[in-house]
């Protein structure tokens, strides 16, 4: 099977090989695959398939990017997951649809959170280092 998130849409040059764009990165990787498996088959009825799930996917994990600088940088005080992205990327997705998106989603994050404090790689607390993973063939 055929990975359709591919690392280096998280980067466009060298530069951008940061450890929060890893961090990117893996979320987009989990929120695919908790997707897939709790709501592959209902979004096929809105002829959302795999690569459009994977698509969204790298959209949200970019836009929870921007969320994670926010709160970092201390403009806001909690991460929040909004339906509005989802509703803007899949504009025909029924509110029941967009909630259920919402859940999984939520859930992946905390999740990939979970494992994150465990890992010594620390990609939120040294979100700017250079990232060698992305250079590593043992990451597809």
């Amino acid at each position: 099977m055929e990975d359709l998130i591919k690392k280096d849409s998280f980067y466009s040059r060298e530069s951008e090989k940061t450890k929060l764009n890893w961090f990117c990165y893996e979320i987009a990787l989990s929120y695919e695959l908790d997707i897939k498996r709790n709501l592959g088959k209902q979004l096929m009825k809105y002829k959302i398939d795999d690569k459009a799930i994977a698509e969204f996917s790298i959209y949200y994990s970019k836009v929870m990017k921007d969320i994670i600088l926010q709160k970092l940088s201390g403009r806001i005080k909690t991460v929040i997951h909004s339906y509005e992205p989802i509703e803007s990327y899949f504009p025909k997705l029924n509110d029941k649809m967009v909630n259920k998106m919402l859940d999984v989603i939520s859930k992946a994050w905390e999740e990939q959170l979970d494992f994150c404090v465990v890992c010594p790689n620390r990609c939120i607390s040294e979100k700017d280092v250079y990232c060698t993973m992305f250079d590593s063939d043992f990451y597809k």
